[in-house]
Protein backbone atom coordinates (compact mmCIF):
# COMPACT_ATOMS: atom_id res chain seq x y z
CA UNK A 1 0.00 0.00 0.00
CA UNK A 2 1.67 3.55 -0.44
CA UNK A 3 2.40 5.46 1.99
CA UNK A 4 -0.19 7.91 1.50
CA UNK A 5 -2.44 5.70 1.36
CA UNK A 6 -1.62 3.91 4.77
CA UNK A 7 -1.30 7.77 6.36
CA UNK A 8 -5.14 8.31 5.01
CA UNK A 9 -6.23 5.37 6.35
CA UNK A 10 -4.92 5.73 9.70
CA UNK A 11 -6.11 8.75 10.13
CA UNK A 12 -9.85 8.72 9.27
CA UNK A 13 -10.29 6.66 12.76
CA UNK A 14 -9.29 9.49 14.54
CA UNK A 15 -11.60 11.90 13.35
CA UNK A 16 -14.77 9.27 13.48
CA UNK A 17 -15.14 10.06 17.22
CA UNK A 18 -15.44 13.59 17.00
CA UNK A 19 -17.57 13.39 14.03
CA UNK A 20 -20.13 11.06 16.20
CA UNK A 21 -19.71 13.58 19.21
CA UNK A 22 -20.54 16.72 17.28
CA UNK A 23 -23.23 14.98 15.66
CA UNK A 24 -24.79 14.15 19.17
CA UNK A 25 -24.33 17.47 20.49
CA UNK A 26 -26.23 18.97 17.33
CA UNK A 27 -29.02 16.50 18.31
CA UNK A 28 -29.10 17.19 21.99
CA UNK A 29 -29.66 20.95 21.54
CA UNK A 30 -31.91 20.16 18.72
CA UNK A 31 -33.87 18.10 21.17
CA UNK A 32 -33.45 20.45 24.24
CA UNK A 33 -34.87 23.38 21.49
CA UNK A 34 -37.70 21.29 20.67
CA UNK A 35 -38.66 20.67 24.73
CA UNK A 36 -39.37 24.83 24.96
CA UNK A 37 -42.71 25.30 23.82
CA UNK A 38 -43.30 27.32 20.72
CA UNK A 39 -44.99 30.52 22.40
CA UNK A 40 -41.27 30.95 24.17
CA UNK A 41 -38.93 29.50 21.66
CA UNK A 42 -40.25 31.97 18.79
CA UNK A 43 -39.62 35.19 21.57
CA UNK A 44 -36.39 33.40 22.94
CA UNK A 45 -35.04 33.16 19.19
CA UNK A 46 -36.06 36.64 18.20
CA UNK A 47 -34.74 38.51 21.45
CA UNK A 48 -31.41 36.05 21.05
CA UNK A 49 -30.83 37.34 17.25
CA UNK A 50 -31.24 40.83 18.45
CA UNK A 51 -28.69 40.38 21.14
CA UNK A 52 -26.13 38.90 18.87
CA UNK A 53 -27.10 41.40 16.40
CA UNK A 54 -26.43 44.06 18.93
CA UNK A 55 -23.07 42.61 19.93
CA UNK A 56 -21.58 41.87 17.25
CA UNK A 57 -22.45 45.59 15.45
CA UNK A 58 -20.99 46.91 18.74
CA UNK A 59 -17.77 44.84 18.42
CA UNK A 60 -17.42 45.48 14.88
CA UNK A 61 -17.35 49.78 15.58
CA UNK A 62 -15.05 49.00 18.12
CA UNK A 63 -12.88 47.17 15.73
CA UNK A 64 -13.02 49.85 12.80
CA UNK A 65 -12.19 52.14 15.67
CA UNK A 66 -8.81 50.78 16.94
CA UNK A 67 -7.64 49.95 13.71
CA UNK A 68 -8.86 54.11 13.05
CA UNK A 69 -6.45 54.23 16.31
CA UNK A 70 -3.35 52.72 14.89
CA UNK A 71 -3.51 54.68 11.51
CA UNK A 72 -3.34 58.06 13.63
CA UNK A 73 -0.74 56.67 15.72
CA UNK A 74 1.34 56.34 12.41
CA UNK A 75 -0.12 59.48 11.27
CA UNK A 76 1.41 60.92 14.82
CA UNK A 77 4.38 58.91 14.58
CA UNK A 78 5.89 60.48 10.99
CA UNK A 79 4.93 64.11 11.74
CA UNK A 80 7.20 63.56 15.00
CA UNK A 81 10.04 62.33 12.75
CA UNK A 82 9.36 65.07 10.06
CA UNK A 83 10.51 67.61 12.70
CA UNK A 84 12.86 64.95 13.83
CA UNK A 85 14.57 64.83 10.23
CA UNK A 86 14.49 68.56 9.67
CA UNK A 87 16.64 69.43 12.57
CA UNK A 88 19.07 66.60 12.00
CA UNK A 89 19.19 66.79 8.26
CA UNK A 90 22.11 70.49 8.51
CA UNK A 91 24.28 67.79 10.68
CA UNK A 92 24.18 65.20 8.80
CA UNK A 93 25.01 66.88 5.16
CA UNK A 94 27.92 68.66 7.18
CA UNK A 95 29.32 64.73 8.60
CA UNK A 96 28.65 66.15 11.71
CA UNK A 97 27.98 62.66 13.78
CA UNK A 98 28.27 64.63 17.05
CA UNK A 99 25.65 67.49 15.99
CA UNK A 100 23.24 64.60 15.29
CA UNK A 101 23.31 63.05 18.73
CA UNK A 102 23.00 67.23 20.32
CA UNK A 103 19.76 67.24 18.37
CA UNK A 104 18.18 63.63 19.59
CA UNK A 105 19.44 64.27 23.13
CA UNK A 106 17.01 67.23 23.04
CA UNK A 107 14.22 65.69 21.32
CA UNK A 108 14.28 63.40 24.51
CA UNK A 109 13.39 66.41 26.86
CA UNK A 110 10.61 67.25 25.14
CA UNK A 111 7.26 64.88 25.15
CA UNK A 112 3.30 65.14 25.43
CA UNK A 113 1.60 62.02 25.22
CA UNK A 114 4.07 60.40 22.33
CA UNK A 115 7.15 59.20 24.82
CA UNK A 116 10.21 58.52 22.76
CA UNK A 117 12.49 55.89 24.36
CA UNK A 118 15.32 55.50 21.98
CA UNK A 119 16.48 57.72 18.73
CA UNK A 120 18.72 56.71 15.81
CA UNK A 121 20.42 57.55 12.96
CA UNK A 122 21.76 54.76 11.04
CA UNK A 123 24.04 55.65 8.05
CA UNK A 124 23.75 53.79 4.30
CA UNK A 125 26.06 51.50 5.40
CA UNK A 126 23.65 49.84 8.39
CA UNK A 127 26.10 51.29 10.78
CA UNK A 128 24.23 53.38 13.94
CA UNK A 129 26.07 56.37 13.99
CA UNK A 130 24.21 58.35 16.62
CA UNK A 131 21.78 56.67 19.57
CA UNK A 132 20.36 58.20 21.87
CA UNK A 133 18.37 56.36 25.48
CA UNK A 134 15.96 57.75 27.54
CA UNK A 135 16.52 56.86 31.11
CA UNK A 136 15.96 53.50 32.30
CA UNK A 137 16.03 51.54 28.99
CA UNK A 138 18.26 49.20 27.48
CA UNK A 139 20.35 50.16 24.44
CA UNK A 140 21.29 46.44 24.22
CA UNK A 141 17.76 45.38 22.52
CA UNK A 142 18.69 44.41 19.02
CA UNK A 143 17.01 46.57 16.05
CA UNK A 144 14.23 45.12 14.07
CA UNK A 145 15.24 43.47 10.84
CA UNK A 146 12.75 45.71 8.79
CA UNK A 147 13.94 48.97 9.78
CA UNK A 148 15.67 50.12 6.81
CA UNK A 149 14.29 47.79 4.31
CA UNK A 150 12.08 50.46 3.03
CA UNK A 151 12.17 54.13 2.49
CA UNK A 152 9.44 54.63 5.19
CA UNK A 153 7.96 52.15 7.29
CA UNK A 154 6.59 51.31 11.01
CA UNK A 155 5.61 47.98 12.64
CA UNK A 156 2.81 47.69 14.67
CA UNK A 157 2.24 48.66 17.95
CA UNK A 158 2.52 46.21 20.54
CA UNK A 159 0.40 45.34 23.75
CA UNK A 160 2.86 47.68 26.09
CA UNK A 161 2.10 50.71 23.33
CA UNK A 162 5.42 50.38 21.97
CA UNK A 163 6.14 51.32 18.16
CA UNK A 164 8.95 51.32 15.66
CA UNK A 165 9.17 53.90 13.01
CA UNK A 166 11.38 54.94 10.37
CA UNK A 167 12.18 57.18 7.22
CA UNK A 168 14.72 58.03 4.68
CA UNK A 169 17.03 61.14 5.19
CA UNK A 170 17.11 63.26 1.33
CA UNK A 171 20.05 65.33 0.52
CA UNK A 172 19.94 66.74 -3.13
CA UNK A 173 18.24 63.76 -4.30
CA UNK A 174 20.51 61.43 -2.36
CA UNK A 175 19.70 58.93 0.34
CA UNK A 176 22.12 59.73 3.42
CA UNK A 177 20.61 58.21 5.67
CA UNK A 178 17.84 56.64 7.88
CA UNK A 179 16.49 58.18 10.73
CA UNK A 180 13.99 55.86 13.41
CA UNK A 181 12.73 55.92 16.50
CA UNK A 182 11.35 53.75 19.30
CA UNK A 183 8.07 55.56 20.27
CA UNK A 184 6.04 54.79 23.75
CA UNK A 185 2.16 54.98 22.89
CA UNK A 186 1.16 53.46 26.05
CA UNK A 187 -0.72 57.12 27.23
CA UNK A 188 -2.11 57.47 23.90
CA UNK A 189 -3.79 53.88 23.63
CA UNK A 190 -5.33 54.75 27.74
CA UNK A 191 -8.01 56.47 26.98
CA UNK A 192 -9.12 54.69 24.20
CA UNK A 193 -8.95 51.38 26.22
CA UNK A 194 -10.85 53.12 28.32
CA UNK A 195 -13.55 53.74 25.90
CA UNK A 196 -13.69 50.49 24.69
CA UNK A 197 -14.47 48.77 28.09
CA UNK A 198 -17.02 51.44 28.27
CA UNK A 199 -18.62 50.51 25.03
CA UNK A 200 -18.63 46.93 25.46
CA UNK A 201 -20.40 47.35 28.82
CA UNK A 202 -22.57 49.86 27.55
CA UNK A 203 -22.94 47.24 24.36
CA UNK A 204 -24.08 44.17 26.72
CA UNK A 205 -26.42 45.90 28.67
CA UNK A 206 -28.04 48.35 25.88
CA UNK A 207 -28.41 44.61 24.43
CA UNK A 208 -30.04 42.71 26.91
CA UNK A 209 -32.61 45.19 27.45
CA UNK A 210 -33.21 45.77 23.44
CA UNK A 211 -33.08 41.29 23.35
CA UNK A 212 -35.73 41.78 26.94
CA UNK A 213 -37.99 44.28 25.16
CA UNK A 214 -38.01 42.04 21.56
CA UNK A 215 -38.47 39.26 23.33
CA UNK A 216 -41.81 40.34 25.36
CA UNK A 217 -42.93 42.41 22.08
CA UNK A 218 -42.77 39.20 20.28
CA UNK A 219 -44.61 37.39 22.99
CA UNK A 220 -47.38 40.22 22.47
CA UNK A 221 -47.92 39.61 18.92
CA UNK A 222 -47.88 36.24 19.08
CA UNK A 223 -51.14 36.25 21.62
CA UNK A 224 -53.48 36.23 18.82
CA UNK A 225 -51.56 32.96 17.53
CA UNK A 226 -51.20 31.45 20.43
CA UNK A 227 -54.76 31.91 21.26
CA UNK A 228 -56.00 30.24 17.74
CA UNK A 229 -53.46 27.52 18.51
CA UNK A 230 -55.08 26.67 21.29
CA UNK A 231 -58.68 26.77 20.18
CA UNK A 232 -57.21 24.67 17.15
CA UNK A 233 -55.78 22.19 19.84
CA UNK A 234 -59.19 22.31 21.96
CA UNK A 235 -60.89 21.52 18.71
CA UNK A 236 -59.08 18.18 17.62
CA UNK A 237 -60.32 16.66 21.25
CA UNK A 238 -63.70 17.91 21.01
CA UNK A 239 -66.38 20.13 19.33
CA UNK A 240 -64.71 23.73 18.13
CA UNK A 241 -65.68 26.63 20.60
CA UNK A 242 -65.61 29.43 18.86
CA UNK A 243 -63.75 33.13 19.99
CA UNK A 244 -65.30 35.47 21.84
CA UNK A 245 -65.50 39.32 20.66
CA UNK A 246 -63.75 40.31 24.42
CA UNK A 247 -60.92 37.82 23.16
CA UNK A 248 -59.77 39.30 20.29
CA UNK A 249 -57.45 42.02 19.93
CA UNK A 250 -58.54 45.66 19.62
CA UNK A 251 -57.18 47.71 16.27
CA UNK A 252 -55.70 44.49 14.78
CA UNK A 253 -57.52 43.20 10.96
CA UNK A 254 -55.38 41.05 10.30
CA UNK A 255 -56.02 39.16 13.24
CA UNK A 256 -59.60 40.01 13.79
CA UNK A 257 -60.23 38.18 10.19
CA UNK A 258 -58.33 34.75 11.06
CA UNK A 259 -60.65 34.65 14.58
CA UNK A 260 -63.78 35.33 12.24
CA UNK A 261 -62.44 32.80 9.80
CA UNK A 262 -62.16 30.44 12.52
CA UNK A 263 -65.53 31.00 14.30
CA UNK A 264 -66.94 30.32 11.17
CA UNK A 265 -65.48 27.20 10.71
CA UNK A 266 -66.78 26.03 14.46
CA UNK A 267 -70.29 27.50 13.13
CA UNK A 268 -70.43 25.18 10.61
CA UNK A 269 -68.54 22.16 12.53
CA UNK A 270 -71.20 22.66 15.31
CA UNK A 271 -74.36 22.70 12.34
CA UNK A 272 -72.38 19.81 10.87
CA UNK A 273 -72.78 17.67 13.99
CA UNK A 274 -75.81 18.74 14.35
CA UNK A 275 -77.12 18.01 11.03
CA UNK A 276 -75.09 14.25 11.41
CA UNK A 277 -77.17 14.21 14.68
CA UNK A 278 -80.44 14.82 13.03
CA UNK A 279 -79.77 12.66 10.54
CA UNK A 280 -78.34 9.36 12.40
CA UNK A 281 -81.91 9.81 14.47
CA UNK A 282 -83.99 9.80 11.33
CA UNK A 283 -81.60 7.20 10.13
CA UNK A 284 -82.37 5.09 13.11
CA UNK A 285 -86.00 5.82 13.60
CA UNK A 286 -86.01 4.73 9.50
CA UNK A 287 -84.35 1.37 10.43
CA UNK A 288 -86.54 0.94 13.55
CA UNK A 289 -89.73 1.80 11.77
CA UNK A 290 -88.79 -1.07 9.01
CA UNK A 291 -87.65 -3.51 11.93
CA UNK A 292 -91.22 -2.94 13.28
CA UNK A 293 -93.11 -3.13 10.85
CA UNK A 294 -91.44 -6.96 10.22
CA UNK A 295 -91.85 -8.03 13.43
CA UNK A 296 -95.83 -6.83 13.29
CA UNK A 297 -95.88 -8.84 10.12
CA UNK A 298 -94.43 -12.11 11.42
CA UNK A 299 -96.15 -11.50 14.75
CA UNK A 300 -99.62 -11.04 12.99
CA UNK A 301 -99.59 -14.69 11.20
CA UNK A 302 -99.11 -16.70 14.62
CA UNK A 303 -101.98 -14.65 16.39
CA UNK A 304 -104.16 -14.72 13.87
CA UNK A 305 -103.63 -18.65 13.61
CA UNK A 306 -103.72 -18.83 17.53
CA UNK A 307 -107.40 -16.56 17.42
CA UNK A 308 -108.44 -19.03 14.83
CA UNK A 309 -107.75 -22.04 17.08
CA UNK A 310 -108.97 -20.15 20.25
CA UNK A 311 -112.64 -19.75 18.33
CA UNK A 312 -112.55 -23.63 17.44
CA UNK A 313 -111.76 -24.41 20.92
CA UNK A 314 -114.81 -22.34 21.96
CA UNK A 315 -117.32 -24.29 19.49
CA UNK A 316 -115.79 -27.60 19.06
CA UNK A 317 -114.20 -28.01 22.49
CA UNK A 318 -115.83 -30.84 23.78
CA UNK A 319 -113.88 -33.46 20.61
CA UNK A 320 -111.13 -34.73 21.70
CA UNK A 321 -109.36 -34.95 18.33
CA UNK A 322 -110.23 -31.34 17.56
CA UNK A 323 -109.30 -30.01 20.73
CA UNK A 324 -105.69 -31.67 20.93
CA UNK A 325 -105.25 -30.54 17.19
CA UNK A 326 -106.18 -26.20 18.09
CA UNK A 327 -103.99 -26.73 21.43
CA UNK A 328 -100.87 -28.20 19.38
CA UNK A 329 -101.56 -25.34 16.88
CA UNK A 330 -101.52 -22.88 19.84
CA UNK A 331 -98.14 -24.15 20.91
CA UNK A 332 -96.59 -24.18 17.80
CA UNK A 333 -97.95 -20.61 17.63
CA UNK A 334 -96.43 -19.56 20.78
CA UNK A 335 -92.88 -21.17 19.84
CA UNK A 336 -92.77 -19.15 16.67
CA UNK A 337 -93.50 -15.50 18.96
CA UNK A 338 -90.71 -16.67 20.83
CA UNK A 339 -88.54 -17.41 18.02
CA UNK A 340 -89.25 -13.97 16.73
CA UNK A 341 -88.76 -12.21 20.24
CA UNK A 342 -85.28 -14.14 20.62
CA UNK A 343 -84.07 -13.38 17.02
CA UNK A 344 -85.19 -9.35 17.85
CA UNK A 345 -83.63 -9.70 21.05
CA UNK A 346 -80.16 -11.07 20.27
CA UNK A 347 -79.68 -8.63 16.76
CA UNK A 348 -79.85 -5.66 19.11
CA UNK A 349 -79.48 -6.20 22.62
CA UNK A 350 -76.28 -4.72 23.72
CA UNK A 351 -73.68 -7.55 24.53
CA UNK A 352 -70.89 -6.86 26.94
CA UNK A 353 -68.49 -9.90 25.56
CA UNK A 354 -67.91 -10.01 22.60
CA UNK A 355 -68.76 -13.74 20.46
CA UNK A 356 -68.23 -15.16 17.08
CA UNK A 357 -70.57 -15.55 14.23
CA UNK A 358 -72.52 -18.73 13.97
CA UNK A 359 -74.91 -20.26 11.41
CA UNK A 360 -77.71 -19.45 14.33
CA UNK A 361 -77.22 -15.92 13.55
CA UNK A 362 -77.66 -16.34 9.96
CA UNK A 363 -80.74 -18.44 10.71
CA UNK A 364 -82.01 -15.21 13.14
CA UNK A 365 -82.00 -12.93 9.80
CA UNK A 366 -83.36 -15.16 7.94
CA UNK A 367 -86.55 -14.92 10.31
CA UNK A 368 -86.15 -11.26 10.25
CA UNK A 369 -86.54 -10.44 7.28
CA UNK A 370 -88.51 -13.28 5.70
CA UNK A 371 -91.55 -11.71 7.22
CA UNK A 372 -90.76 -8.83 4.74
CA UNK A 373 -90.47 -10.93 1.98
CA UNK A 374 -93.32 -12.89 2.27
CA UNK A 375 -95.26 -9.38 2.17
CA UNK A 376 -94.01 -8.63 -1.35
CA UNK A 377 -93.22 -12.31 -2.70
CA UNK A 378 -89.68 -12.26 -2.35
CA UNK A 379 -87.81 -14.89 -1.53
CA UNK A 380 -84.76 -15.39 0.55
CA UNK A 381 -81.95 -17.58 -0.47
CA UNK A 382 -78.63 -18.06 1.45
CA UNK A 383 -75.76 -20.24 0.83
CA UNK A 384 -73.07 -20.50 3.65
CA UNK A 385 -70.21 -21.96 3.06
CA UNK A 386 -68.23 -21.68 6.51
CA UNK A 387 -67.45 -23.31 9.70
CA UNK A 388 -69.82 -23.56 12.67
CA UNK A 389 -67.99 -20.28 14.19
CA UNK A 390 -66.74 -17.30 12.62
CA UNK A 391 -63.87 -14.94 14.08
CA UNK A 392 -66.05 -11.68 13.36
CA UNK A 393 -67.91 -9.64 15.46
CA UNK A 394 -71.42 -11.19 15.15
CA UNK A 395 -73.29 -7.96 16.84
CA UNK A 396 -72.49 -6.08 14.16
CA UNK A 397 -71.94 -8.41 11.21
CA UNK A 398 -75.83 -9.08 12.18
CA UNK A 399 -76.66 -5.12 12.37
CA UNK A 400 -75.07 -4.49 8.94
CA UNK A 401 -76.60 -7.46 6.79
CA UNK A 402 -79.98 -6.85 8.48
CA UNK A 403 -79.70 -3.22 6.71
CA UNK A 404 -78.42 -4.95 3.52
CA UNK A 405 -80.78 -7.47 3.52
CA UNK A 406 -84.42 -4.96 4.52
CA UNK A 407 -83.22 -2.92 1.40
CA UNK A 408 -82.49 -5.64 -1.07
CA UNK A 409 -86.34 -7.33 -0.33
CA UNK A 410 -87.43 -3.50 -0.20
CA UNK A 411 -85.76 -3.17 -3.92
CA UNK A 412 -86.82 -6.63 -5.42
CA UNK A 413 -89.89 -6.73 -7.50
CA UNK A 414 -92.48 -9.21 -7.07
CA UNK A 415 -91.67 -12.69 -7.32
CA UNK A 416 -87.87 -11.63 -6.92
CA UNK A 417 -85.15 -13.50 -4.70
CA UNK A 418 -82.84 -11.86 -2.43
CA UNK A 419 -79.61 -14.25 -2.35
CA UNK A 420 -76.95 -13.88 0.67
CA UNK A 421 -73.97 -15.86 0.26
CA UNK A 422 -70.90 -16.08 2.68
CA UNK A 423 -67.25 -18.16 2.56
CA UNK A 424 -64.09 -17.67 3.87
CA UNK A 425 -60.97 -16.13 1.26
CA UNK A 426 -57.47 -15.45 2.34
CA UNK A 427 -58.31 -14.78 6.71
CA UNK A 428 -61.41 -12.36 5.34
CA UNK A 429 -65.10 -12.89 5.41
CA UNK A 430 -66.77 -12.43 2.59
CA UNK A 431 -70.98 -11.79 2.00
CA UNK A 432 -72.50 -10.71 -0.61
CA UNK A 433 -76.36 -9.28 -0.78
CA UNK A 434 -77.74 -9.38 -4.16
CA UNK A 435 -81.01 -8.62 -5.46
CA UNK A 436 -82.39 -8.28 -9.12
CA UNK A 437 -84.42 -4.81 -8.15
CA UNK A 438 -83.80 -1.59 -10.19
CA UNK A 439 -80.38 -0.88 -8.90
CA UNK A 440 -78.81 1.27 -6.00
CA UNK A 441 -78.37 5.01 -6.29
CA UNK A 442 -75.16 6.18 -7.46
CA UNK A 443 -75.02 8.70 -4.79
CA UNK A 444 -75.91 5.64 -1.98
CA UNK A 445 -72.75 3.44 -3.92
CA UNK A 446 -70.24 5.76 -3.77
CA UNK A 447 -70.97 6.76 -0.24
CA UNK A 448 -70.67 2.50 0.89
CA UNK A 449 -67.61 2.36 -1.23
CA UNK A 450 -65.89 5.44 0.54
CA UNK A 451 -67.01 4.79 3.76
CA UNK A 452 -68.44 8.79 3.91
CA UNK A 453 -70.67 7.99 7.07
CA UNK A 454 -72.02 11.60 6.44
CA UNK A 455 -73.65 10.62 3.39
CA UNK A 456 -77.48 11.61 3.13
CA UNK A 457 -78.13 9.03 0.81
CA UNK A 458 -81.91 8.03 1.43
CA UNK A 459 -82.92 4.69 2.92
CA UNK A 460 -80.58 1.97 3.69
CA UNK A 461 -78.95 3.24 6.58
CA UNK A 462 -75.88 4.12 5.24
CA UNK A 463 -74.24 6.23 7.91
CA UNK A 464 -75.02 2.83 10.23
CA UNK A 465 -73.55 0.56 7.49
CA UNK A 466 -70.38 2.50 7.04
CA UNK A 467 -69.82 3.25 10.67
CA UNK A 468 -70.70 -0.55 11.41
CA UNK A 469 -67.68 -1.94 9.00
CA UNK A 470 -65.45 0.76 9.63
CA UNK A 471 -66.11 -1.09 13.58
CA UNK A 472 -64.96 -3.98 11.81
CA UNK A 473 -61.83 -3.13 9.44
CA UNK A 474 -63.63 -3.84 6.72
CA UNK A 475 -64.24 -2.46 4.03
CA UNK A 476 -67.40 -2.28 0.96
CA UNK A 477 -67.73 -3.02 -3.11
CA UNK A 478 -70.71 -2.15 -5.02
CA UNK A 479 -71.89 -3.46 -8.38
CA UNK A 480 -75.12 -2.30 -9.55
CA UNK A 481 -77.00 -1.27 -12.58
CA UNK A 482 -80.17 0.51 -13.20
CA UNK A 483 -82.67 -1.92 -13.74
CA UNK A 484 -80.35 -4.93 -13.34
CA UNK A 485 -79.96 -5.24 -9.60
CA UNK A 486 -77.20 -4.55 -7.36
CA UNK A 487 -74.58 -6.94 -5.42
CA UNK A 488 -73.10 -5.83 -2.43
CA UNK A 489 -69.54 -7.64 -1.07
CA UNK A 490 -68.53 -6.88 2.32
CA UNK A 491 -64.86 -7.84 3.23
CA UNK A 492 -64.38 -8.50 6.93
CA UNK A 493 -60.91 -9.54 8.03
CA UNK A 494 -61.20 -12.40 10.93
CA UNK A 495 -60.38 -11.22 14.39
CA UNK A 496 -58.36 -13.10 16.85
CA UNK A 497 -60.16 -14.22 19.68
CA UNK A 498 -58.54 -12.55 22.43
CA UNK A 499 -59.04 -8.94 20.31
CA UNK A 500 -62.12 -9.66 20.67
CA UNK A 501 -63.04 -10.30 23.95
Amino acid sequence: MPRSSFLVEARRPACEPAEEIANGSAGTLESLAHKIPVVVRLPLFVAMMIFFAAVASTQTAIGVMSRQQERQAETLGHVYLDGLSAAVLPHVRAGNDAGVRSVLEEALEFHEGIVDRRLLFIGNDGRIRAEVLRSGENGRTALPPEIGLAETGTLPMSAGGGMWIWRGLDAGGEKVGTVAADLDLSAFQESPRQLRWYLLVFDLVFSLVCAAIGFFMVRRLQQPITLLARRLYDAAFGSPRPIAEDEMPQGDRQAARMFHAFNAMAHASQEREALLTHLADREREAVLGRLTATIAHEVRNPLGGMRTALGTLKHFGDRAETREEAVDFLERGVSALEEVVNATLANHRTRATWRPLSHRDFDDLRLLVEADGRSRDVSIMMELNLPDEVAVAALEVRQVLLNLLLNAVQASSKGGIVKLSARLVDRQLMIEVEDHGGGLEPQMARALEAGDASSQAPGLGVGVVVRLVERLDGRVSVQSRQGSGTRITLHLPLQPREAGQ
